[in-house]
């Protein structure tokens, strides 16, 4: 990519995950919440990875940052599955997955994904790119990623979703921000006490 639309397509990835962070941090203040887990904290490549994560950490006490492999977090760092989490039912008051459950398999293993962080955590933010947004957020690939041959040749991406499947994924109750055009989805979900 060349680095004009490099440049471009940062500055639109920080203006977006900003934006998300916003959104987020007024939940946690509307629901009282003081402590989370981070499931997926692997920082990548992208610059702007961790601008939501920093935003939620001002927040709140960050328990744990988890993801299937090891990355170097400013928190207690955990490596295990998103879908298998080693935590005690109800341990904590916020699970916060940002882009994430794209990455966990078919459909299956995204609703066990969804029920694990329903089962540790009072409530939940989940959040996906937009599978009909025409820019890829991982890769900044431009309608490419609609292709299955494209698709299938990136593993990393078992699942993209419309605003419909992500919702069908989530429990009754749960919440979901951004329009069906929106780059990123937002799911948000609190347990009745």
């Amino acid at each position: 990519m060349n680095s004009l639309m490099r440049r471009a397509v940062l500055a639109y990835s920080a203006r977006n995950r900003k934006r998300k962070a916003a959104v987020i941090v007024q939940f946690i203040r509307e629901n009282a919440i003081t402590d989370a887990i981070f499931v997926g904290s692997g920082m990548g490549a992208n610059p702007n990875e961790g601008i939501v994560e920093m935003a939620v950490a001002h927040e709140v006490s960050v328990r744990a940052a988890c993801d299937i492999r090891y990355a170097a977090t400013p928190w207690p760092f955990v490596v295990t599955d998103g879908r298998a989490l080693p935590y005690a039912d109800d341990c904590v008051d916020m699970v916060l997955s940002n882009a994430v459950i794209e990455h966990v398999g078919g459909r299956a293993e995204q609703e066990t994904f969804v029920a694990e962080q329903s089962r540790v955590a009072r409530s939940w933010v989940i959040t996906t790119p937009n599978r009909w947004f025409p820019v890829e957020s991982h890769t900044s690939a431009i309608l490419r990623h609609w292709s299955p041959t494209w698709r299938s040749a990136r593993p990393e991406f078992t699942r993209l979703l419309s605003r419909r499947e992500f919702r069908e994924l989530l429990p009754p109750g749960a919440t979901v921000h951004g329009r069906p055009w929106s780059s990123t989805f937002i799911g948000f979900y609190t347990r009745d006490a």
